[in-house]
């Protein structure tokens, strides 16, 4: 006996083909980003993989912020072509169902995704960058300082370190320099030396060297069997703000404020687009020429380039206003290309 299928659940099989199709290879390119951005943190603090994996699942509700809006508009693009091209669309007018019902059952699929945008920019994503923020910095407080041999550029603090070689945790043959504009600039020299991180304080020590310091007027030489310098990592205690109160300390800056409209509009773009782009890919393929890409493109353009504005100087009546705009242009467009035909 033959399996129903009703047309919701048919377009929706058709969606989630196309939309997996766009989203995985879209979602690994976007993960391989923020990971070889997250390897950088390596450079100064020492991360072993399972803070790496931690790290990356901060980061995950951001791109899924910035993935999911373009893998439905593709994907939304993918499946009216399909299904215009195989005249399956024509095959559904002509049993008696409407490109209007058509736009609604995908207008549901556009709502969940605007939806799930807007927990994801509102709620996951403040909560996320600040946690990534407090992990990099109790990393750092609780990190080794990572000198390399024969490395230059590397500082302790305000000093800078070369070393010549190291073995196991002993520093051999280690030069420290110190560039002091107001005082008498500083050069140490040792044989070996050593770190120790004791409560977020490490401890250099150098062991039988000789110290330097030198003006324009004057050179001072010291020996020395062993010298400790210090450098204290404690940093001011991170403070975490629930999802109101982070918002409200956003509303208090005048540079940030507007960076609310941006989330919004961006998590409204899937509802916002989805009409525009609709209007030119339901189309019948003896008769019609296929605009569909070109459109999508310039139309992802425009509503990024929309949400960029209004996240300079974006207010509640301009976001509404453009939000409104763009809906009902699209609800036109799709008057005019599809409904007076179909």
């Amino acid at each position: 006996m033959a399996k129903r299928t009703s047309i919701s659940g048919y377009l929706s099989k058709n969606f989630q083909s196309s939309f997996f199709t766009i989203f995985l290879p879209l979602f690994f390119i976007a993960s391989l980003v923020f990971i070889i951005k997250l390897s950088s943190l390596t450079a100064s603090i020492q991360i072993s993989f399972m803070d790496m994996m931690q790290l990356f699942a901060y980061n995950l509700p951001s791109i899924l912020f910035y993935t999911l809006p373009i893998s439905f508009l593709v994907a939304i693009v993918m499946t009216l072509l399909h299904l215009s091209h195989d005249n399956e669309l024509m095959a559904l007018f002509a049993l008696g169902s409407n490109a209007k019902v058509l736009l609604y059952r995908f207008f549901f699929i556009a709502t969940l995704f605007s939806l799930i945008l807007l927990v994801l920019s509102l709620a996951l994503m403040p909560q996320t960058k600040q946690q990534f923020k407090a992990f990099t910095q109790t990393k750092a407080a609780e990190a080794q300082v990572n000198i390399n041999p024969s490395k230059l550029g590397q500082k302790f603090g305000d000093l800078f370190v070369y070393v010549k070689s190291k073995k196991d945790e002993t520093l051999k043959d280690i030069v420290i320099y110190k560039k002091d504009a107001k005082l008498s600039d500083q050069l140490f020299i040792a044989k070996e030396a050593t770190f120790e991180n004791k409560n977020s304080v490490v401890t250099l020590t150098l062991k039988e060297g000789s110290g330097y310091t030198f003006s324009k007027d004057a050179l001072k030489k010291v020996e020395y069997e062993s010298m400790k310098v210090f450098k204290n990592l404690n940093i001011e205690a991170f403070t975490y703000n629930n999802i109101i109160a982070y918002w409200q300390k956003f509303a208090q800056n005048p540079k940030k404020k507007s960076r609310i409209f941006f989330f919004l509009f961006s998590s409204l773009i899937p509802i916002l687009a989805l009409a525009i782009i609709a209007s030119f890919a339901i189309i019948n393929p003896r008769y019609q020429r296929n605009y569909a890409y070109p459109i999508l493109g310039v139309t992802t353009i425009f509503l990024y380039l929309f949400a960029s504005l209004l996240e300079k100087n974006g207010t509640l009546i301009i976001f509404s206003a453009l939000s409104l705009a763009v809906l009902l242009f699209g609800f036109y467009l799709y008057k005019q290309f599809v409904l007076r035909f179909f």
